[in-house]
Order: C-alpha cells, then structure tokens, then sequence
C-alpha cells in the first residue's frame, strides 16, 4: 500500500502542441505534497500508469479524439481521471463520463478553483480505495495465515455453539478424539460424546453455562474408539458482535506420555525416600530377625532336652504295657530324674514365650514388608475413595522406622470420610513431609542428643480433610518460604536431598484440587497443612494454582 503521507502523483495528458496552460496552472496550487507529470499524448500516460503508481489522471480538453479510449484504459486500470472540458459542453461532459471520467470541470475563470478542488477529492477517494483493498487483503492473509497456523497447530482446537455441537475442529482434535484425520466426523456433533459426564460438570459446560475460563485444567475424554485419553484443557467464551455470548473454543493436548513421565517421576522420589529410609528398615527388621533367630536356638536345645525325658515316657509306657511292676516303677523313677534334670517346667512355660516372642518378631516384619511393598507400589491411574487415616498411618509405621530413636512422634486421628484421591501419591506427600520434618530435626538436635517431636494429625474441614505434619526442627528460613515448593531447589548439603520432595508434594496436592500451606520460624519448627476437598468434578484432576501463604 502506498503510504498515505507520500507525495500525490498526478499525470496532465496535454495536447502536443499545447503549451502548458491554465490546467498545470491550477494543479501548481495545490500544497508542496503534489507531484505532476506532464505527458503530451494518451499513449505516453498508458506507459507511465504501468511504470508508476498514479494517483490521477486530468486530461485536458485539448486532446481531441483519443480521449474517451485513454480514459476507458484509466478506468479498467482503477486510476480515476479528472476530465477539462469547454464551458456549458454538457455533450462532451457526458462522453467523458460514459467513457470512464470520475469528474469534469469545466474550463474557465473557476478552473483555478475548481480543478485543485475536484483533483483533491477524487485523490482522497482513490487513496481510500486502495487503502481499503490493502487493509482487506492483509486481513485475508492473516486470515489464511491464522488458518494455516490453527491447522497445523500441534493442539487440538475445537469451537462449539451454544448447544455444544462442534462448528470446527482441527487435525489435531480429530486426531485426538476421533483417532484420525477426518474434521467432518466431528463437525455438528455433540462435544459430550467425547468428555464423559454430566454436560454442565465438563469443563466446555462450565464455559458455555457460566462464561468461565479454564486454563491447563486435566481430564480425560473417550476417544470414538472407546479409548481413555488424559489431556489438558484451556476454554473460553465466544462472544457475537453484540457482546452475547454465541459458544466457546477449547484446547486441548494429550497428556498419555507427559502422564507417564510423571508417573515415573513420581516413582523415582519415591523410590528415593525408601532408599533414605533403607538403614532404618533394616535396623527394624534386623532387631525382631534377631530374637528370632536367638529364641530359634534355645528352642532347638529345648527340643533336645524334651527328647530325653521323652525317651523316658517310651521306657515307662513299654514297662506298662509289659505288665513288670518294678520296670515300670524304675522307668518312673527314670523320668523323674529327667524331668528334674531338665526343669520341664521351665522348659515348658519358656518354649510357649519364645514362642510368642518370635510369632510377634514375624509379624512386625510382616507389616514392615507389606507397608513398603504398599508404599512402593505404583498409583492405578484412577482416583478412588481411600481412607486417609491408613494411609497417613502405614506411611508414618515405614518413616518410624528411620526415625524412632530420635523423634517422639505423635499422632492425632479424627473420623474422617472416605476421600477422592490417587492413594499411592498420599502416601508420597505423606513421607516427603514426614521425612522433611526428620531432616529438619536432625538438622536442630542431631548434635545434642535431644529427642525431636513430630505430630501427624487429621480432621475433617471446610468441606474438605487436612492433613498437618508439624516439627520442631531448625524451621525455614524466611528468605526461603517462597521457593520451598520450586523444583530442584534444597536448603539441604550436596547429597542430602534432591530438591524435588516438596515440589512433588506440592504438584500432587494440588492435582487433587487442594492446597498446601506452611507457617514456620527458624528455631522453633514448621508447620504443613495439606487440605484436601470431599468432592470433586467428574474427571477433573487439577486445581487452580494455589500454593497457599507462610507465616512467621
């Protein structure tokens, strides 16, 4: 497009033996931003319309016969041209604007006033004009540009109508939905074929019942061929040209393998809080294997004893049933001295305690294996009402065992109901706060020998659970609050923690549309309160991003 401050080019089209007269005259009138060109017959204006970008064409009225062809050639080219004809030559005013003219002017006395005036208008028009064809041009290449880049966009795109059918959808969407290609497939259909659920709980219902946005929220849809598929979805309302609201657009992308990386990712932390808890459980299970293995022993000497006196019950019941009256009188004097000997008693009451002692080793080791073997197993995928009470107790029971020497823990469980949740990423948050908590006292007391104290409590409030783990270890420093949850960041020593324990913590809390929250004071301890909501929308795992304040 021209730029509308540049000079306005005007060609006079004069006849060849015509001095320029009264027409170049009048245009000299015009301010400083006009440039003239003065050709000497049509054919030379023809070639500088196609060199040059003309703004006007005043032809003069001296140029006789080739007029009307040179101005049907203006006209087809889109250059308006201005036409001088003889004063009152209403005929050749009328041939000249059959011919294409934009405007006449008459020659004479108003010439000066009236071409300046009449070459200005018709310029501002020409000069509309194109910007307007530049400007719709320039929408329609970004529109095609828009287009091209909707299409081959990476997410899927879907826009629906009031009613939620579908208006349009990209390869992607049809890719992801529909496991192929085909947009028609998708287009007039009902976006709740897709996301499972009541209409107004999905998240495009919520957007199109109350006009709100959505943005990284995660969900899942059943793709055409029955399929689950997690995803991530953003929305917003669609508005007409009257401010109502018409539909709503939704992107989405899918999330199977980000779901996986993170699945593993949660594992991995995992995997790395029981390998900090590994010398702890194997103290705790070495100690009852010990006695075990001690009570073991002496029974097998028991056993031994009891054989010989046993062998004296087989004498005395040979004498019996051989009817001698003194063998059998010397086969019980015989296992008296046995008994005697042996204290059968003792050995008795004895064998029954090591009994007792080694069947309740057994079982503490039975519960410390099958709480690390709960621990360590990987989530369903699914969320599923759990009791958080059990899962707080048999994650504290595993951490215990690293820490019982040192820390008093104490535990306050309320009655709660069953809870919506992914239970295996609890147990996580559970552990990472707990094992946090011990850290942070060992980091206080470790060289003094004092006993820390940790309180797990639970109970059920605003509409929701909360979970709180509170120390009284070395606290957090105030400058730190802010970043306690950041991936990779540790106040801790090179080695003694990976910087990702709270930021899991923290991702699966609020995956679970919860919030966590920490009040600590260096010196005196900290405080995590995990808060955990009773219901939750059908298929929708993620809350807003809500990390929750600190406090000194």
């Amino acid at each position: 497009m021209a730029d509308s401050s540049s000079l306005v080019r005007i060609a006079v089209v004069a006849h060849p033996e015509a001095r320029d007269g009264a027409v170049v005259d009048a245009l000299r009138r015009l301010a400083g931003d006009v440039e003239l060109d003065v050709v000497r017959d049509p054919a030379a204006c023809i070639d500088l319309a196609a060199r040059v970008p003309l703004d006007l064409v005043v032809v003069d009225r001296l140029v006789g016969a080739p007029r009307d062809a040179l101005l049907r050639t203006l006209r087809d080219r889109g250059v308006p041209s201005v036409v001088v004809t003889d004063a009152r030559a209403t005929a050749d005013a009328l041939a000249a604007f059959r011919a294409g003219a934009a405007e006449c002017v008459e020659a004479g006395r108003s010439l000066a006033h009236s071409l300046p005036h009449a070459v200005l208008e018709q310029t501002r028009r020409a000069r509309s004009r194109r910007e307007r064809e530049w400007l719709a041009g320039r929408i329609g290449a970004l529109q095609r540009h828009t287009e091209n880049i909707i299409h081959d966009l990476n997410s899927a795109l879907v826009v629906v109508d009031g009613d939620g059918l579908v208006t349009y959808a990209n390869p992607s969407a049809a890719a992801i939905l529909a496991g192929g290609s085909d947009t028609g497939a998708l287009e007039g259909a009902p976006v709740w074929r897709w996301f499972e659920g009541e209409p107004e709980r999905t998240r495009i219902g919520e957007t199109l019942r109350r006009g709100v946005r959505c943005q990284g929220a995660e969900t899942q849809i059943r793709r055409t061929d029955g399929a689950l598929v997690p995803i991530g979805i953003s929305c917003a309302p669609l508005f007409d040209d009257a401010g109502a609201q018409c539909g709503a657009v939704a992107t989405f992308q899918d999330l199977s393998e980000v779901k996986q990386l993170r699945e593993q990712v949660l594992q991995t932390e995992k995997m790395a809080s029981i390998g900090e808890l590994a010398a702890g459980v194997a103290h705790e299970i070495n100690n009852p294997t010990g006695f075990i293995h001690a009570n073991l022993y002496q029974m097998s000497e028991y056993v031994a004893d009891l054989e010989s006196v046993w062998e004296r019950v087989t004498d005395l019941r040979k004498a019996v049933v051989a009817g001698d009256l003194d063998d059998a009188r010397r086969a019980e004097a015989a296992l008296a001295r046995a008994a005697d000997d042996v204290d059968v008693d003792f050995v008795l009451g004895d064998f029954g305690k090591a009994v007792r002692e080694s069947q309740e080793g057994s079982e503490r080791i039975r519960h410390i294996v099958q709480d690390l073997r709960d621990f360590a197993r990987q989530d369903t995928g699914q969320r599923a009402p759990a009791d958080l009470n059990q899962c707080v107790d048999s994650t504290a029971s595993i951490a215990w065992t690293m820490m019982k020497h040192s820390v008093v823990l104490e535990k306050r469980y309320g009655d709660l109901p069953s809870v919506p949740c992914f239970a295996m990423q609890l147990k996580q948050v559970v552990m990472n706060l707990l094992v946090n908590a011990y850290q942070a006292i060992e980091e206080r007391h470790g060289s003094t020998g004092a006993m820390g104290r940790i309180v797990v409590a639970t109970r059920e409030v605003d509409g929701g659970v909360e979970l709180v783990v509170e120390d009284d270890g070395a606290g957090i420093a105030a400058e730190h609050r802010a970043r306690i949850f950041d991936p990779f960041f540790t106040t801790k020593k090179v080695g003694a923690g990976t910087g990702l324990g709270l930021s899991t913590s923290f991702n699966i809390v609020r995956r679970h549309g919860g919030r966590i929250r920490v009040d600590s004071e260096p010196g005196v301890g900290t405080s995590f309160r995990v808060w955990l909501p009773l219901e939750v929308d059908d298929g929708d795992d993620v809350a807003p991003d809500e990390r929750g304040g600190s406090a000194t």
